[in-house]
């Protein structure tokens, strides 16, 4: 019996995100010799919305007029945006009745704010834990790359969407299948697993570890001129070996890592908020260089940092 998928595409929706879901799901139609997941998409209004790439995209429906699906699968932005969404609540609000429901990258959060994760176990990108456990404290936020509790489906976005859809595939059609869709990408996708995402650091944890709160403080404090993991070892009267133990049991990352995870973001609210020249904010930040700045930001977001400042003036024109 054939499954029909129904995917929203909200402004700026990342477009691997939504490519990596859609991709295992046509080739379990082509393995199997017949359509075991029939696909739309759907637009918040007038049957467009734009892409992580700056495409204009028409869908086949917009919320308005949309069929009835046996899943809906909100795909959202990555790293997280959260544009302007009319309608959306409502609609996943009453679909959800009937359907199960997805959140992919930013998704997750439409799920969130109309409290469809309420009693929940669910994922979104590491940048946006902090501001979901403070708005939504009844979710139960996992630390796998992706989440399917009961018929609700989440991931932090990216290739993770694969595996997301690998499994959904495995529950709902077989294992058998599933394994063999499996085989087909890892013979096709290069690059290498990539490690888990480190985690935001909560109240409670940095009360039981001063000194990784410390340490937190220490790099949250110095952006412009980022100090080395041996002065901030030095600094908290501990050895550089213990503070990259505390680390990695508690934010699942090395002191460099994250460090340059949070002047990243602080550059990244910057480029969304202010008019200043891209390398002014690199260095502010503590990049030495445009090209340095450009190089790292690109590797962790996807895009370098003009891309991505075009992309948002480009979403806050669509609202």
């Amino acid at each position: 019996m054939s499954q029909s998928i129904g995917f929203i595409l909200l402004p700026g929706y990342s477009s691997m995100t939504y490519v990596s879901a859609m991709e295992p799901l046509l080739m379990c139609n082509e393995l199997m010799g017949e359509t075991a997941f029939e696909t739309f998409t759907v637009a918040l209004h007038d049957n467009k919305t734009v892409s992580s790439l700056g495409n204009r995209v028409d869908t086949l429906y917009s919320l308005a007029d949309a069929p009835n699906a046996d899943l809906w699968i909100v795909c959202g932005t990555s790293p997280a945006r959260h544009p302007a969404t009319p309608g959306l609540d409502s609609f996943i609000i009453d679909k959800a009745a009937n359907s199960a429901i997805g959140g992919l990258a930013s998704g997750s959060y439409s799920l969130a704010k109309a409290g469809l994760l309420n009693g929940f176990r669910g994922v979104v990108h590491w940048i946006s834990y902090e501001q979901l456990l403070k708005e939504h404290k009844s979710i139960m936020l996992a630390n796998e790359q992706y989440c399917i509790d009961r018929d609700r489906l989440t991931c932090r976005g990216g290739s993770s969407s694969l595996d997301l859809m690998l499994m959904w595939i495995a529950k709902t059609v077989s294992a058998e299948t599933a394994e063999a869709i499996s085989k087909h990408f890892v013979n096709e996708r290069l690059g290498l697993p990539t490690d888990s995402i480190p985690q935001i650091l909560s109240e409670r944890t940095r009360t039981e570890q001063p000194k990784l709160g410390e340490a937190l403080e220490l790099m949250e404090n110095n952006i412009e001129e980022p100090l080395t993991t041996d002065d901030i070892a030095y600094h908290v009267k501990i050895s550089r070996r213990q503070l990259e133990r505390l680390f990695k049991k508690h934010l699942n990352a090395v002191p460099s890592r994250y460090y340059l995870q949070i002047r990243l973001e602080r550059a990244r609210k910057r480029l969304f908020s202010c008019a200043e020249s891209i390398a002014d904010i690199g260095l502010s930040c503590g990049f030495s260089s445009g090209a340095h700045f450009s190089t790292a930001y690109r590797n962790q977001y996807g895009l370098t940092p003009s891309e991505d400042r075009s992309l948002n003036q480009k979403m806050q024109i669509e609202k």
